[in-house]
């Protein structure tokens, strides 16, 4: 039977575990057609070295499965989150066994609301999946 855990990490612990962790935030970021413009792997690890960002992984077994960086944000003096990056396998399983732990995390830490900026492909899943609720369409122009 698969034993299942997570973990917040710790900076130290991140550096500990990034050879491992590593593979799956670049999959996250080159998986989100949105992200893969202006996040960069390396963005993650430095923003986890700060503070910045609090990063999630999923254990099977004693070995990272899945990962989740979610970044603080304030906006119009509202304290808000965005999931920076999500990805690796089983992760329908660490969501049923502990999305509502995170999300009542947040919730006691001041945090209003959780933003994902995906694509459209990436949003039907937050949404029939996490519980998202509300879309828009993210536009940019080049310049």
């Amino acid at each position: 039977m698969t034993q299942m855990s997570i973990e917040m990490l710790t900076p130290e612990r991140v550096t500990e575990l990034w050879p491992v962790l590593e593979p799956h935030f670049e999959a996250a970021c080159q998986g989100n057609e949105i992200a893969k413009d202006e996040l960069d792997v390396k963005d993650i690890y430095v923003l986890a070295m700060t503070g910045l960002v609090a990063i999630f992984v999923g254990f099977e077994n004693g070995e990272p499965a899945c990962v989740m960086g979610i970044q603080f944000t304030n906006t119009n003096g509202h304290k808000g989150a965005d999931v920076m990056a999500l990805a690796g396998r089983g992760l329908m399983r660490f969501k049923r066994a502990y999305w509502r732990s995170i999300i009542e995390w947040l919730k006691a830490n001041g945090v209003e609301f959780l933003d994902a900026y995906a694509p459209e492909r990436l949003a039907k899943i937050y949404m029939s999946k996490f519980g998202f609720n509300k879309s828009c369409m993210y536009v940019r122009m080049a310049l």
